[in-house]
This record gives C-alpha cells, sequence and structure tokens, in this order.
C-alpha cells in the first residue's frame, strides 16, 4: 500500500533530458519519450536523480563518507544523510519511496493571434485520468476531463476566437468545457487531435551546439529540447506497509520531501544546467 501524490511538473527554461540512446538522423541527442505514445517523457531515474540532488542541497546534506578511511559524520550531519537515504537509498539500503514515470500534458504552440496557446491532446488527458484512477487519487472535475478525453473531432478545439495553431487552423465549439483544463495547464489553452498532436511533437526545436575542446571549436552536434512552458505529471509514492520505526522515520522524511517540492525553489532536470537548462518548478495537484 503507498500514499501517493500526483504533482504537475512545469519547465521555466528548454529541457533536455537526453535519451541516451545511439542515433544516426539528423538529431545527435534526443530527448526521451514514452515507448507506447512516442510523447516527451521524463523516465523515473532521471527525475529521482534530480530531485535526490535537489533534496541533498536543501538539506545541506554532506556526500557519503567512506568507511574505509574511518570518515565520520556528525550527529547532525547522519540525521540529515539519514532522511535522503531513507527516501532514495543509498549503498546499504534501496529507497522507500517510489517515484513513476513524468509523461507530458501540454505543450506550448505558437499562433497568430496570441503568443502561443498550451496544447493538449485527448491522449494526455486519458492518461492523467487513468493515472489518478490507478492510484487512488481524486480529480477535481473528473467528468469534464473525461468528456475531453474521448473528443474524437479532426479540428482543434479552443474557448473562443478561430487562431491559427502551428500551421493548424483551430475552431470554438461551446459543446465542450475547456475550462478545467486553463485550471490545470493555463490560458489560453486548445485541444488537440491525437493524430495532429503526434505530428506536432515530432517537430521539436533543435539547438545547434558547438562542442569545444581546450577553447577551440571542434565540431557542431543538434540537440533536441522541450520548450519553456511544457507541463508533465508524476505520482510519487510513500509506502505504508513498513515497519513502525521505518514507517515514523519515513513519514518524517516524506513530509519534509513534499514540503520542499512545494517551495518558491526551481529544481534542475535534465542536462546543460550551466546555459540554463531544465529549471523546473513542482505544483501538487
Amino acid at each position: 500500500m503507498y500514499k501517493n501524490r500526483l504533482y504537475l511538473i512545469e519547465n521555466k527554461t528548454s529541457l533536455h533530458v537526453g535519451s541516451g540512446d545511439a542515433n544516426f538522423g539528423v538529431i545527435d541527442k534526443q530527448i526521451q519519450r514514452d515507448a507506447i505514445t512516442e510523447y516527451p517523457t521524463i523516465h523515473s531515474s532521471s527525475l529521482k536523480g534530480a530531485l535526490r540532488e535537489y533534496i541533498m542541497h536543501k538539506l545541506e546534506c554532506p556526500i557519503k563518507r567512506d568507511k574505509d578511511k574511518d570518515e565520520k559524520y556528525t550527529e547532525e550531519e547522519q540525521s540529515r544523510y539519514n532522511q535522503v537515504a531513507h527516501i532514495f537509498g543509498d549503498d546499504e539500503q534501496s529507497g522507500k519511496v517510489r517515484f513513476i514515470d513524468a509523461h507530458l500534458l501540454s505543450i506550448p504552440m505558437r499562433s497568430d493571434l496570441n503568443p502561443y496557446y498550451h496544447c493538449v491532446s485527448p491522449k494526455s488527458i486519458e492518461l492523467l485520468v487513468d493515472f489518478a484512477d490507478t492510484f487512488g487519487l481524486t480529480l477535481e472535475d473528473k467528468e469534464a476531463l473525461t468528456a475531453l478525453a474521448n473528443y474524437s473531432d479532426d479540428a482543434l478545439l479552443v474557448s473562443k476566437e478561430s487562431p491559427v495553431i502551428e500551421d493548424f487552423q483551430a475552431t470554438s465549439n461551446e459543446s465542450y468545457d475547456l475550462s478545467v483544463l486553463e485550471g490545470i495547464v493555463g490560458s489560453p489553452v486548445a485541444l488537440v487531435p491525437n493524430k495532429k498532436y503526434a505530428e506536432l511533437l515530432k517537430n521539436l526545436p533543435i539547438i545547434a551546439r558547438n562542442q569545444l575542446e581546450n577553447g577551440e571549436s571542434k565540431n557542431l552536434f543538434y540537440e533536441e529540447v522541450l520548450p519553456r512552458k511544457s507541463k508533465f505529471f508524476t505520482v510519487i509514492s510513500e509506502p505504508t506497509y513498513l515497519n513502525f520505526d521505518d514507517k515514523d522515520r519515513l513519514e518524517k522524511a516524506f513530509e519534509k520531501f513534499a514540503t520542499y517540492l512545494m517551495d518558491n525553489d526551481t529544481i534542475h532536470i535534465g542536462a546543460n544546467a550551466s546555459i540554463g537548462y531544465g529549471v523546473c518548478k513542482f505544483k501538487e495537484l
């Protein structure tokens, strides 16, 4: 049994969480994608690593001491390290908290009437509703979300006007209430049919990067990124089946962890922090 929390992740700057796969196409470094939908994703291992790094800094937690060199913690350092180890694990124990892949919910797309629309697909909404059901979480306006998940028309749907979004004509339809989506991802929002959404996601921004060796330019490489203001959802779970001592320690650590995620601090996810990639914020849904 687990106590589950549903989070929304927004990247405030371009995001590159690399797939690590060999690629012989034009793009040298591709982002992680879901194996079924092919939507951009953040694998749980990447998410866990980023959050561990964030909490280590938040707690000013020292790195693991080398027992062979008889390096020891102070009592306060040991307490902080134990909190991190209890959640994420270390060489001596596995982490008690479960991290789930983060799935794409919305992505900003350019428009003629607004700088961009937060674009969501019926499949994205279906995944969100399914996640909530799977992990026993309650979504507000679930019926309205389910109705949008069942949207099957070919037209891009918006609340008002008729913008062109990335060369696709959109239309408004009062039969569908998009306000529930605006409450989650922001305004203005567009509901994009699954087929068109998949097409849009195949053509994400590509940035040319310069590889340097000893300060000398050697080669250009091309990196795929997710534009800022994209949003993911994920679930982080605390086990409730532990023995009393472990449960008491984890509850204290997990509550602090959940509180830290809701701070105004930004969390870095993915590569290239030195050039400002991957600055993200978390929000509990």
